[in-house]
């Protein structure tokens, strides 16, 4: 509920609903969920709000499916289906079989799918004991000797057209087909034979036509195969097909190419069941999603997704290297804090207490002697109690730390970052992006691989706002601090909720700098004039908030004793530390990027979870 629900009010009105147990399975509070997806978010009082007897009916409340109904439901089912038929389904797939019994019995309609395809294997079985069930694949073979004969006497003519399948998918590769063509290069071979291999996306059968969307990482065509299919034929199956690719702009959807590929023979590399159907359904949970994340990321949101991250993250390593930064890899298991104590995850190293990195950012500034300017992209961690949609326990970090640079400067070199970036991921994504956010075009008509196609790309120079001129402005726009439920006090943190309305206001991408040294971390520099302020900056984009932080470092070995002490650190820990201080210290600052929430930012994602390959945060850690 907390994840999903979009208002307090929401959330509260469907956890009530939940303790009194009329709500009582994650079927039933998915289907509240969507049903109060029409309530307004400015609603205060839901259950007025609502016609009960239509959320009520919606959401199976005061239903309760007991084994017993399970039983009754699926013998019912059962015994209005041809026996004959139900064999053969039965033996070509049971998840089928599954699928037609949940969607018949409304009495069904609750139950835990799970419990329903136990009941199904106790009862089947004894129904179809018996049976004969006909080897469809054997009676064509059968059916095909018989005929040979008379096929023979015919005069020699044009191979049929009908595709075939053959036992070994390795034979495909034959002639002038020595290897498999990529989707995304079939262009080059209009009219010619190619093979190629991969995972059947969709399935579609048409009388004796079957279409097959293949997809192979690179990218999706349509396939056409002629003639009836020996055995079932699944989403999922991973097959190799070869065929004459053709020009056809009508195939072109979603991501598929505007080419064909008309199927001479093709094979079953490994079959799938039709369960498949059955793991992730329109229906679920986002933590029955999540469970079934390793096949929930073959959609084509979820891939385009991770096909956009890659892309990014190699726009960062050739950004860094362009300007000649070193990539370093800092260690992950520390046993210093960076970001503060209340966010470690600590565990025993040995004998002796040690914690995952919050931030790889102070051993970056002891490479700075080493090899110059540096970078890393690693996975930091944060243990913060929250779910929201912008927090991840594990998260990617991109992080970079500049020597002998000023505080301008340093803001300089994100915003070229941040700019260099996204120009350079709509270079090379820009179809995918503008499936996953069409809206953020400027117009449909534009090609989406050109910058000056999307409304979101940001320009230099970002608008620039201090954290105080950042209080007055949520005070005079009535956005209030949540926690005190007044206006905003100077030393006050602008947190995440009215962070992000204040930036949606402003409507582009903000570097709020100059905060007060209580709010901030111990290593960052104060002011040069004004030490009441700290050389700071957080980068917020509109629809996520804060992507950045960063600052200059203190370089002055007393200041920085000095901070230990406030903060109440053991110096001695951070000896390693301190000392770069001591052995040639220069004026230096750098930053930490959260690649999740650039991702959300630039694709219009629901939530940081869906922008990385397995999600981690409170209460999950599987698969």
């Amino acid at each position: 509920i907390w994840t999903k629900a979009k208002t307090e009010a929401q959330k509260a009105f469907l956890a009530a609903k939940v303790m009194a147990k009329d709500l009582a399975t994650t079927h039933q509070v998915d289907a509240a969920v969507r049903f109060l997806g029409t309530v307004p978010e400015s609603t205060t009082d839901v259950a007025a709000a609502v016609d009960m007897k239509s959320f009520n009916e919606e959401c199976g409340v005061g239903v309760v499916i007991t084994a017993e109904d399970v039983t009754t439901g699926v013998a019912a089912e059962l015994a209005k289906m041809d026996v004959k038929q139900l064999a053969a389904n039965w033996a070509k797939s049971q998840g089928l079989v599954l699928g037609g019994v949940r969607k018949a019995a409304l009495s069904l309609k609750w139950a835990d799918p799970n419990d329903v395809k136990a009941e199904l294997e106790k009862q089947v079985p004894s129904l179809v004991a018996g049976i004969e069930v006909v080897d469809e694949k054997k009676a064509k073979k059968d059916k095909a000797a018989a005929a040979a004969p008379a096929a023979a006497a015919k005069s020699a003519a044009a191979p049929s057209k009908v595709a075939t399948p053959v036992e070994n998918y390795k034979s495909l590769l034959s002639g002038s087909n020595t290897s498999y063509t990529r989707i995304c290069d079939l262009a080059e071979h209009v009219g010619k034979e190619v093979v190629i291999h991969g995972w059947a996306h969709r399935v579609r059968q048409q009388s004796r036509l079957t279409f097959v969307v293949l997809r192979d990482g690179s990218g999706y065509v349509q396939c056409v195969i002629d003639g009836a299919l020996p055995q079932p034929l699944f989403r999922e199956t991973s097959m190799a097909i070869r065929g004459t690719i053709k020009k056809e702009p009508k195939a072109a959807v979603e991501l598929q190419i505007g080419y064909e590929i008309s199927v001479s023979d093709y094979g079953i590399i490994g079959p799938s069941d039709g369960q498949i159907e059955n793991v992730v359904t329109p229906e679920a949970s986002l933590d029955k999603i999540l469970d079934a994340r390793h096949i929930a990321i073959r959609g084509t949101n979820a891939s385009s997704v991770l096909r956009i991250r890659n892309s990014m993250l190699r726009a960062f390593r050739e950004h860094f290297w362009s300007k000649n930064t070193i990539e370093v890899t800092p260690p992950t298991l520390v046993q210093t804090q960076c970001e503060g104590g209340s966010t470690l995850f600590g565990f025993q190293y040995y004998d002796e207490p040690a914690y995952l990195t919050q931030s790889s950012q102070l051993y970056l500034e002891t490479a700075l002697p080493a090899v110059g300017d540096v970078f890393c992209i690693l996975p930091s961690y944060r243990a913060e109690k929250s779910k929201t949609k912008r927090h991840l326990a594990e998260y990617t970090h991109v992080e970079a730390e500049y020597f002998d640079i000023d505080y301008e400067e340093l803001l300089s070199r994100i915003e070229d970052l941040i700019v260099g970036v996204t120009h350079q991921v709509i270079k090379e994504c820009g179809d995918l992006i503008k499936f996953l956010n069409p809206a953020q075009m400027v117009s449909t008509d534009m090609d989406p691989k050109n910058p000056d196609s999307w409304k979101f790309t940001p320009k230099k120079p970002f608008r620039r706002l201090k954290y105080a001129d950042a209080i007055k402005f949520c005070n005079e726009h009535n956005i209030v601090n949540p926690e005190t439920e007044k206006a905003f006090e100077y030393g006050e943190d602008i947190s995440d909720k009215p962070e992000r309305e204040m930036v949606g206001m402003m409507g582009e991408c903000v570097l709020m700098t100059e905060f007060p040294p209580e709010m901030k971390s111990f290593y960052m520099e104060k002011g040069q004039t004004n030490k009441a302020i700290t050389e700071s900056v957080d980068v917020l984009m509109p629809g996520v908030g804060e992507i950045v932080g960063g600052s200059m470092r203190m370089w002055d070995y007393k200041e920085l004793m000095e901070a230990y002490t406030k903060e109440g650190l053991d110096a001695e820990t951070y000896y390693w530390y301190t000392e770069q201080r001591k052995y040639g210290s220069t004026p230096h600052g750098g930053f930490g990027l959260g690649l999740e929430r650039l991702l959300v930012w630039m694709l219009d994602l629901d939530s940081v979870k869906e922008a990385c390959l397995y999600p981690r945060y409170m209460g999950r850690c599987k698969p």
